[in-house]
């Protein structure tokens, strides 16, 4: 990221639609608060015929035609994926007290994240071809199965007159969009980013890929029914959840107008796993997290603690563990490390996951509480790190740590530097 520290920020506004407690959506700060906080599982029942997988990260309880400033008919066109990103948008903007016209069309930009945008459209576009004919689908896959597909419409439908990025990739995605924005403020192009992570894993063709064993015995997603089986950095594993839902803020270059004031640092890498789908080694994260917290003068002891990438599967969480201990390593460091995680609470959706983090860090530095490491029960006894157990802990910390190793090799490391003046 170069010698010069990169410019103070401030989160201006954010807006989520995620799966919330007791069938409702989360669509509030407080309501995530609250659920990270309490440890909460808003995990449901899912059910397909031909599928084992029996629990998902689903949204339920929200009304696309209520909520957004959208006719029925436009809302209705939409992808489920568009619609969910339109109302996380629509809802940091609402907290950020801004309109289209507010937003400079030089000096704005929108960058939507995914893992496959609108991929579930899919089925039904094979439906319809042959059951009519794929003449009858029209403009469909246009409409509602590209990446411009999902951010236009949410800049489109919400009359956003900015340029628009979509950024595709895995576990650490929303990670890379945020690292766009910050070169893109750091060179001096932008005054504000509107940052949108939206993924609707939940479709047949993704549930049969994490649900399938491999000859190794590995499978990604838990095929239990209790939301108390995802259990990050527990010595018992069974899997992850997948999900859906969107999650947006709203960034702009710190002018002393409050807001929630902080810096961030990213670094990005690429390295070749053992096959396409599978990540690179774990030194390779540690190199990242060592590429964040140098340049800013700081160590593991001067993180409040890190916000990790292990979702409950033993696989990925030994190489966290492989990650932590070069670490530690690198910095000849052997004090404490808390580790928190979210995987628990909304399920392992990348599009989403970055910004959870994100989102999650920053509001544990402003109320200066870790929040827990949800199902943690007995930790494993590789973990070279501590799980914040339930009941959270309290930190006076000023910087916090974000790391992500997704599947293909990419990994991403963010350290979040927290103003004085909060």
């Amino acid at each position: 990221m170069g010698e010069h520290p990169p410019p103070w920020l401030r989160l201006a506004g954010a807006g989520l639609v995620l799966p919330g407690p007791d069938g409702t959506a989360c669509t509030d700060l407080g309501t995530f608060w609250r659920v990270i906080s309490e440890g909460i599982s808003c995990l449901s029942p899912y059910r397909h015929p031909d599928l084992p997988l029996r629990l998902a990260g689903q949204v339920t309880g929200w009304d696309p035609v209520a909520a957004l400033p959208v006719p029925e008919r436009t809302a209705r066109r939409l992808s489920r994926a568009a619609r969910l990103a339109m109302g996380a948008v629509h809802g940091a903007l609402t907290d950020a007290g801004l309109t289209g016209a507010d937003l400079d069309p030089e000096r704005t930009v929108l960058i939507a994240s995914s893992l496959q945008f609108a991929f579930p459209e899919a089925e039904r576009y094979h439906t319809v071809g042959q059951a009519k004919g794929y003449a009858a689908l029209g403009l469909d896959y246009w409409m509602t199965g590209t990446p411009p597909s999902v951010v236009g419409a949410v800049a489109s439908a919400l009359g956003l007159p900015v340029p628009t990025l979509s950024v595709a990739g895995s576990c650490n995605v929303a990670l890379r969009a945020l690292e766009t924005a910050l070169l893109m403020f750091r060179c001096g192009d932008i005054d504000r980013a509107i940052v949108v992570g939206i993924d609707t894993t939940v479709d047949p063709v993704f549930v049969a890929g994490t649900s399938y064993e491999s000859r190794s015995g590995y499978r990604a997603t838990s095929l239990s029914a209790d939301p108390g089986d995802i259990r990050p950095h527990d010595a018992v594993q069974d899997g992850n959840a997948t999900g859906e839902g969107a999650v947006a803020v709203v960034l702009d270059r710190d002018t002393g107008a409050g807001g929630l004031r902080h810096r961030l640092r990213l670094h990005s890498s690429r390295s070749n796993g053992p096959s396409a789908v599978a990540t690179g080694p774990p030194d390779n994260v540690a190199r990242d997290v060592a590429a964040v917290l140098r340049p800013a003068g700081r160590g593991p002891a001067d993180v409040a603690f890190v916000s990790d990438y292990a979702d409950g599967n033993r696989f990925v969480e030994d190489h966290l563990c492989g990650a932590l201990a070069a670490t530690r390593t690198a910095f000849g460091y052997e004090g404490p490390l808390l580790l928190t995680n979210q995987e628990a609470v909304f399920g392992h959706v990348a599009g989403t996951g970055g910004l959870v983090k994100y989102l999650a860090s920053l509001l544990m530095l402003r109320n200066g509480r870790i929040t827990p490491s949800v199902n943690c029960r007995t930790p494993y006894a590789r973990l070279p790190g501590t799980p914040v157990p339930v009941g959270g802990l309290p930190t006076d910390g000023d910087a916090a740590l974000v790391i992500s190793s997704g599947a293909g090799g990419d990994a991403t490391s963010m350290l979040i530097e927290l103003g004085r003046n909060v």
